[in-house]
């Protein structure tokens, strides 16, 4: 059954959503699973950090994300594929 605009505008946005367009914006910068939870935890509150891990691990398999590990922590920083953005 179709809803309408309005309902639509009620519900939340996709996790991957959130994640790619909080990382796309902060492209410059990296962050750890911690720093990314907090960040988009206001926005979506059901999503878990063992989630949230698994989500990073697809985006970085799809090219959307990569990550490295700095002094023993593991950063996470949105990819642009062939410059240009994906959001």
């Amino acid at each position: 059954m179709p809803i309408s605009e309005s309902e639509f505008g009620k519900s939340s946005r996709s996790p991957s959503i959130l994640l790619l367009e909080f990382l796309s914006f902060n492209h410059r910068n990296a962050y750890t699973l911690d720093e990314i939870a907090d960040a988009i935890s206001s926005k979506n509150k059901d999503l878990s950090k063992q989630d949230l891990d698994k989500l990073l691990d697809a985006l970085e398999y799809g090219g959307h994300v990569k990550s490295r590990v700095v002094d023993g922590k593991t950063y996470y920083k949105y990819s642009e594929i062939g410059g240009l953005k994906l959001i």
